[in-house]
């Protein structure tokens, strides 16, 4: 590559008003680790809202299995792929998929949801922490969602460019990731890097209509947060409500929150409503950003 590259991205200017709106009914939407937990939320509430959704798990028969129970639940289109994120051989085939279901359904890959991730099996300082669970942390939560936009950034350029209308990426971030949580060490750390790939794809694919969204989803209740000790006072309200998550999902895929491509939001805390008039008053360079310096 010839260009010189500059240290830090350039972040755009000039969409706080929204862009070209999604159409669901002509779009496929690939959420990882969808069977289960959060990823079910987003599985279930975007095949409600008329997405094809493309249900994956590291297990073919989970992800089958979730993809017709949702089928079953909604009346709404839904696949279940088997995919290990982490693993360029089930990514390579994952993606040929995508696109003999593009073909089938005539529906375009427009959204892809990077929900897959892990945390360590236990708190505390780094060197108490199992040396297997840190390389799966950082297999899940780096590797795999470098991978999904190595394989389908292309994908969701060409459909895009065929469309007219942004294809949107969701990260699912963290707090953890946006101030760290010392007992969680390598999971603040691998979500701490998913902002470094996004500034990667607003620099190199902003302009080929790609957006790209770092969501902490809050503390939603599920097997794992509430297998967390971190955790153990949360009751009622002290927890994100599925709704908060799914609905602010669905307004960053929708095309009004682009003024965000390349920043962080939080369930729980921002709502479409209140980004919107956070965007009217104008995004500093800076802002929802990781910037050192």
């Amino acid at each position: 590559m010839s260009e010189k590259l500059p240290y830090g991205t350039t972040m755009p200017t000039g969409e706080a008003t929204s862009e070209v709106t999604a159409v669901p009914t002509e779009t496929i939407a690939v959420i990882t680790g969808g069977a289960r937990g959060i990823g079910r939320y987003l599985s279930e509430a975007f095949a409600k809202a008329g997405y094809h959704v493309v249900v994956t798990a590291t297990s073919t028969e989970r992800a089958e299995r979730a993809a017709a129970e949702i089928v079953d639940a909604t009346g709404a289109a839904a696949t279940g792929v088997g995919l290990r994120t982490d693993d360029i051989d089930s990514v390579k085939s994952f993606r040929e998929a995508v696109g003999v279901l593009e073909a089938e359904t005539g529906r375009r890959l427009q959204v892809l949801i990077n929900n897959a991730g892990r945390i360590e099996s236990t708190e505390g300082p780094l060197w108490d922490a199992d040396p297997e669970s840190i390389k799966g942390v950082v297999d899940a939560n780096v590797l795999g969602v470098a991978l999904m936009v190595n394989a389908l950034a292309p994908v969701l350029m060409t459909a895009a460019e065929a469309t007219g209308r942004p294809s949107r990426i969701i990260d699912l971030n963290s707090g953890s990731g946006a101030k760290g949580t010392p007992a969680y060490a390598v999971y603040s750390a691998s979500k701490a890097a998913l902002f470094r790939i996004a500034d990667s794809v607003v620099h190199f694919g902003h302009d080929k209509g790609l957006r790209i969204f770092e969501m902490a989803p809050g503390v939603v209740e599920t097997s794992m947060t509430k297998s967390m000790p971190v955790h153990d006072f949360r009751q009622g309200d002290d927890w994100t409500s599925p709704k908060q998550l799914t609905d602010l999902a669905l307004a960053l895929v929708s095309g009004t929150l682009d003024a965000f491509t390349g920043r962080y939001v939080r369930a729980g805390k921002d709502s479409e409503d209140s980004l919107l008039a956070e965007a009217a008053s104008g995004l500093a360079d800076s802002a929802r950003r990781l910037v050192l310096g």
